[in-house]
Order: structure tokens, then C-alpha cells, then sequence
């Protein structure tokens, strides 16, 4: 059987006949009907119908969201319904019970011969939860003193080897000694402090204190008086061997003093003079002093080192500490390169062992101003500045100057 077809637009569909009656609007769905060459069926006509109700309850926004909001309630419903019919283990969570206080008593410390200070706990926090740990604080802790320590651990003089980037305050303070401790050991470096350097072998003794070496007439009693000691503490220290039944030493023996001093004879030193032309208006300082340098002291100020070292890296830049004019800037065996500031006030400074200086003598310098680079010339064990404040002959210590 054969048939044919020709595709007609849609007005020609119309005029056909085809359609009787257009949809117009929502409201005439009821009057729906349509017609095709085989007839359209019920399956049909309900998807039609439905599709057509879809499209107008989307298009509705609060149709759409009334909707939604019946939809929520009812599985919120369906929740609590499901809810209600599970049995929850209610009765098994038990109460947190807070952690108590108790005293608690310690066993009797240890006797181990050396005498050391007992460390005890007034109480202690009682676990009444089964797996939790709780640290109990220690309310004091007694840190004996260190010159305590080493007294305790050293009886015997050691031989130290000079580093580098050592002094002789940080010396001192690996073995817990007073930096005159380490000088008054080693009578080299007593006559020129400034003088360590790398390799050097160094006496440390165990404690604080002055080794002498007996003379002619010396005496117990005599060598105590003399460095402000106490003979029985002479005479118990086990480095010096004495018999405290027969006490008597000997012409040439060394013997330690223990707390014992030497008077400081200050060093005098001749105030820096300049021979040049002073420079046309030479800068008066302000007479209140500016660090020169950044970094870390290295050495501080005591009686054989009337200065302070500010340790960094080479190449640092080194200021100055106020206003004035230089009067001398080069070399020195000791002091490497160094410069002197004359700040017409009374006061100089010094900056020693600078790996290179920026200003010549008879110029004028500002407070702030850089003059030169941190170095390691000269008597150093390593890149530091060596800054001193001279007043006429005396040298202060620089630090009731700085900020």
C-alpha cells in the first residue's frame, strides 16, 4: 500500500480544517481537541494535558514555593515519626566527676654521698577518670647558683684552647667564672688582656679566685689577707693538697685562693692628640652618645677590658657614636684599623679592628654618620668592633653613655 505526504506550514494545517479549536490561553484547556489522521488517543491527550499543568506551576513562583514549604513539613514529619520509634541508649552517659586534691606522701630521698637539694611536691592530682592523665605542676623550683655547680664538678685546673670568635668574658662564662678569674690565672694575658688570641692556652681554674704562687714569706694567713680570703678555705680546697692537721706550704708551690681578689691597678692611657689643622667649623658632639654598631656584645666592660665588643659580620657598618671631627684613622698592631673622634667636648671614642674606614683625619663626622666596615685586623679572634669612650685619660664604660 503506498501513501503519500507533503509538509504543509502550519497556517495550512489551519485553514485544513485540522485543528477546530486553538488553545488561547490557560484557561481553555477544558476546551482542548485535537484531531489527527489516526486520531489521537486518551495516553496521548493526558500527557498533553499534563504537560501543559507543569508549565504553568513552574511558571508560578509562589505556587512553586508554597508547595515546597508543604513538601518540607511533611518529610520533616516522616523524621521525627522515625525518630520516635529508635531506642537511644540514654542511660548509659555517666556524669564527669571533677579531679581531687589530695597530700600525698613522698619516699625518703636517696643518699647518693653528695650533698644536692631535695625536691619535693606538696600534693598531687588524683586521676578519678579512668585514661586521663593530668601533669601535676611543681610550684618552685630551687636552681643552685652556677658558681655552686662548678665547684661541685671541678676540682682540678683545665687547660682551654683559644677559638675563634672567643673573649675573655665568653670564657669565662662557659666555665661559670668572673672574667678577672681567667686573667688573675694567666699572667700573660694579665699584663696585656687585649693580646688573646687563637691557639692560646689558657689555666681555668675550678672557682673563682686568684692562684699564687709562694714566696719567700708567705704564709698562709699572709697570701688570705693579702687577696681578702679566709685561710680555712685555703686550706680545704683539695686542688692544694695541705693537710689541715700540718698545715704548711711550700716556697715555689702554687696554691688557689678561693674567693679571693686582686686590687685593680687602672692602666693609663695618653689621650689621642691631633697635630693637623682642626677642620673649619669643627662639629661640637651633643654629649649624648648613639650605638655604633648593630650586633651582638661579644665582651662587656670590666676592669681589664675598658671597652665593649659588639660582635656581627665583617663588613658591618660601624657609625658614629656622635658628632665631632677625626683625629686619627689607620693602623695599629693591636687595635687593627681603627678611628679616633674627637668630639671637642671632652670626650673620644675609638672603633677598633674595622675591616676598612671610610673618613681620614681632620674631617668632620655627624652622629649616625657611617665611617667605616666591622672587620677582624689587628690582635682579634674575630669580626667585631672594639668601641671605647675616653674621657681625657680615663676610659668609661661605654655603657652609661648609650641609650
Amino acid at each position: 500500500m503506498q501513501s503519500s505526504f507533503t509538509k504543509q506550514s502550519g497556517g495550512a494545517l489551519r485553514d485544513s480544517g485540522a485543528v477546530k479549536e486553538e488553545y488561547e490561553s490557560p484557561g481553555h484547556i477544558n476546551n482542548l481537541s485535537l484531531v489527527t489522521p489516526g486520531g489521537l488517543t486518551f495516553f496521548g491527550q493526558t500527557t498533553q494535558v499534563a504537560r501543559l499543568q507543569w508549565d504553568r506551576f513552574t511558571s508560578n513562583p509562589a505556587l512553586l514555593s508554597r508547595t515546597s514549604a508543604h513538601l518540607m513539613m511533611i518529610v520533616l514529619a516522616v523524621l521525627v515519626i522515625i525518630l520516635s520509634s529508635i531506642d537511644l541508649p540514654w542511660g548509659k552517659i555517666s556524669v564527669i566527676r571533677p579531679l581531687k586534691q589530695a597530700p600525698v606522701t613522698l619516699p625518703p630521698p636517696v643518699t647518693t654521698g653528695e650533698e644536692s637539694i631535695p625536691l619535693t611536691l606538696p600534693g598531687a592530682l588524683i586521676n578519678t577518670q579512668d585514661g586521663i592523665l593530668v601533669r601535676a605542676a611543681v610550684p618552685k623550683t630551687i636552681i643552685p647558683e652556677r658558681g655552686a655547680i662548678v665547684e661541685q664538678s671541678r676540682t682540678e685546673i683545665q687547660v682551654y684552647t683559644v677559638e675563634a670568635g672567643d673573649t675573655i668574658s665568653g670564657i669565662a662564662a662557659k666555665f661559670g667564672l668572673y672574667p678577672e678569674t681567667i686573667i688573675w690565672a694567666n699572667p700573660d694575658l694579665e699584663q696585656n688582656p687585649d693580646w688573646l688570641s687563637i691557639g692560646e692556652q689558657l689555666r681555668i681554674l675550678p672557682v673563682d679566685g686568684v692562684y699564687h704562687q709562694v714566696g719567700g714569706s708567705d704564709t698562709i694567713e699572709a697570701i688570705a689577707g693579702t687577696y681578702k680570703s679566709d685561710p680555712q678555705a685555703i686550706i680545704d680546697h683539695p686542688l692544694n693538697g695541705i693537710d689541715p692537721e700540718n698545715p704548711v706550704i711550700q716556697i715555689g708551690q702554687w696554691v688557689l685562693v678561693p674567693g679571693g681578689s686582686k686590687p685593680f691597678v687602672p692602666r693609663t692611657v695618653t689621650a689621642y692628640t691631633y697635630s693637623g689643622p682642626v677642620p673649619e667649623g669643627a662639629i661640637v658632639g651633643t654629649g649624648s652618645f648613639g650605638w655604633p654598631a648593630s650586633g651582638s656584645i661579644s665582651n662587656g666592660f670590666f676592669s681589664y677590658h675598658p671597652a665593649i665588643d659588639i660582635a656581627a659580620w665583617v663588613g658591618a657598618p660601624v657609625m658614629a657614636a656622635d658628632s665631632g671631627y677625626v683625629i686619627v684613622a689607620g693602623w695599629d698592631n693591636m687595635y687593627g684599623y681603627h678611628i679616633v673622634i674627637d668630639h671637642s667636648n671632652g670626650y673620644q671614642t675609638l672603633y677598633a679592628h674595622l675591616n676598612s674606614y671610610y673618613v681620614e683625619a681632620g674631617v668632620n663626622v655627624s652622629k649616625g654618620q657611617q665611617i667605616g666596615e666591622m672587620g677582624s685586623t689587628g690582635n682579634s679572634t674575630g669580626p667585631h668592633l672594639h668601641f671605647e669612650v675616653r674621657d681625657g685619660t680615663v676610659q668609661r664604660n661605654p655603657y652609661g653613655f648609650l641609650p
